[in-house]
């Protein structure tokens, strides 16, 4: 059965050791990997802007120079109007390519002498400058020479294609050190990098392709992937059917805590979101001050409300239920301590988020319990819980997942762009490339949380809740912006959400 490497993801090293190896195996010489590169690129290409475009390929020193000056030879033979402006080669494939193309055409610009202007007169600008691997800033010439693409591109409306992987962008981190290329596309090859999926990618790999160059087979029998992406196949088959025969007590009761005064909506938010992802029953335990609140806003959900009074009465209400959703708006007083300590303490799987991670956050030793838990947490999260800076969490937002499963001893969904989720053990990360812009607004996490407290409430695997929950999310945020990301609302997430969980 041949290997779908399209869900697969590798860091930057294990491509780098062991692509060679896999092409020798198929006896693929490196040149005519390179060759395949180019080709690839070429497909792109002529996809998106079909000869006689005005391409202009920009060439680093090393084998990514090396895949822009075969592509400067294969798009000239197909009618393109190519100009290469170029790094001195070092490496033996890039000078061996680098001298088929001057003898053949001979036109090469020194990558020093690039500026605005003469990038603005072409219609494509192809960056071959570095491609993966980079592990320390750019230095001066590359710097210059990814500012002055990135402005002409604001300006003049360039189309960008990365070889690879942008130009300063950290290919298994996905940090600009400290600029990278906004490309409009990006080919990468063999297998997918995590660099390419989270933290600042979105902002600099645009439409991402992989480029298996015919040794996806044997390269799979060699390495085992770092990280695999969370696909629609996988949340349908968590999703069966109902059967006719169910009733409300089949889908779970999920009670959704908090609700401080004046923080309302955020009950609100998530209690609708469990609902519309398939919770049988939505309780909500909140501040008695809200509960007026929350009963009129929607009247599906039973609200209760506890001045937190009594450990006792606490315990005794969330025992019915069969997840918690605990901490949209809770808050920081001692009414919302006092909830999450008890409830924290209780033997009800625990879907953890918002003002619960931060009094987490303050009580590590609360996660040091027998049920299950979920925690959702944004990178400021992430960062209180970690004792650490946002920066340090966004340098490298796989460590930082992984840190937080293992320390607190929980399921845990990293929100971001290219949302990452890490069981506790040392098993595989998962990503979530589904998403938008428009998710960028308050109340988003409630939903997210709602949903996440659904799925356990029905039974889902323990594994399979974030993963889901991710995805179904920013799937409901894609479709709920179709208007626009500017102006959609968490509330608009619920009707696509309702499509969503029935496949």
């Amino acid at each position: 059965m041949p290997v779908n490497m399209q869900h697969l993801v590798y860091r930057t090293a294990q491509v780098r050791e062991r692509e060679l190896e896999a092409a020798e195996s198929l006896s693929v010489s490196a040149g005519q990997l390179m060759q395949r590169a180019a080709q690839s690129c070429l497909a792109a290409l002529e996809r998106q802007h079909p000869a006689p475009a005005r391409v202009m390929i920009l060439c680093g020193a090393g084998n990514n120079g090396g895949d822009g000056w075969v592509l400067a030879r294969l798009a000239h033979a197909q009618g393109y109007r190519v100009q290469v402006v170029a790094a001195q080669p070092k490496t033996d494939l890039a000078k061996q390519a680098a001298a088929a193309w001057e003898d053949e055409h001979g036109a090469v610009e020194p990558l020093e002498q690039l500026d605005r202007t003469h990038v603005a007169e072409y219609d494509v600008i192809v960056d071959a400058m570095l491609g993966t691997g980079l592990s320390r800033d750019l230095d001066e010439l590359y710097c210059r020479a990814v500012e002055t693409l990135n402005d002409a591109k604001n300006f003049h409306k360039l189309w960008v294609l990365s070889i690879d992987c942008p130009t300063g962008l950290q290919s298994d981190h996905g940090v600009a050190i400290p600029v990278a290329v906004e490309a409009d596309y990006t080919v990468t090859m063999v297998a997918l990098k995590p660099g390419l999926l989270t933290a600042q990618a979105a902002r600099y790999v645009g439409h991402l392709e992989l480029a298996e160059l015919g040794i996806a087979p044997a390269f799979r029998q060699l390495e085992q992937p770092f990280a695999t992406l969370i696909e629609q196949e996988e949340v349908a088959r968590h999703l069966p059917p109902r059967s006719p025969s169910s009733h409300k007590g089949s889908h779970g009761h999920v009670v959704v805590v908090g609700g401080a005064a004046g923080m309302s909506g955020a009950v609100v938010l998530a209690g609708r979101a469990a609902l519309r992802a398939g919770a049988g029953k939505v309780s909500v335990l909140t501040h008695p001050d809200s509960h007026s609140i929350i009963a009129s806003a929607q009247p599906e959900l039973m609200v209760s409300s506890s001045a937190a009074d009594s450990a006792a009465e606490v315990t005794e209400f969330i025992t019915r239920a069969s997840a918690v959703v605990l901490g949209p708006g809770l808050g920081e007083s001692e009414w919302g301590r006092k909830l999450c300590e008890w409830i924290l303490a209780s033997d009800v799987p625990v879907v953890l988020d918002a003002d619960g991670l931060n009094w987490l956050a303050k009580n590590p030793s609360w996660a040091k319990r027998s049920a299950p838990l979920w925690i959702t947490p944004h990178p400021g999260e992430a960062a209180r819980l970690l004792s650490c800076s946002i920066a340090e969490v966004e340098q490298d937002r796989w460590a930082a997942v992984k840190q937080l499963a293992q320390r607190f001893e929980a399921q845990v969904l990293l929100k971001g762009p290219g949302s990452l989720v890490a069981p506790p053990d040392s098993a595989r990360i998962r990503i979530c490339r589904r998403g938008t812009p428009a998710l960028a607004v308050g109340g988003a996490g409630d939903v997210l949380s709602g949903i996440a407290g659904s799925l356990v409430g029905q039974g889902l695997a323990t594994e399979a809740i974030l993963p889901c929950a991710a995805w179904l999310h920013g799937v409901a945020g894609e479709h709920a912006a179709i208007s626009g990301e500017r102006g959609t609302l968490p509330s608009d997430l619920m009707e696509p959400l309702r499509k969503l969980v029935n496949p």
